[in-house]
């Protein structure tokens, strides 16, 4: 179907995610690095673009 995400978006989106969870585990430990919060936010934005620009484009996610 032309709504599902290919093999590769899959893949990419779970990536997205997982990096998400890395940065969010980081910035919340005690001796987190200075720029932390920076990381997590990038992250976060970075998956944001992606899934609005796949909704754009039609995709359920």
């Amino acid at each position: 179907m032309e709504n599902d995400l290919t093999a590769f978006q899959a893949s990419q989106l779970q990536w997205l995610r997982s990096q998400v969870d890395r940065a969010q585990d980081d910035s919340l430990r005690k001796d987190a690095q200075n720029n932390a919060q920076h990381k997590l936010f990038y992250a976060r934005e970075e998956l944001r673009m992606f899934t609005s620009n796949l909704r754009k484009a039609g995709k359920n996610i």
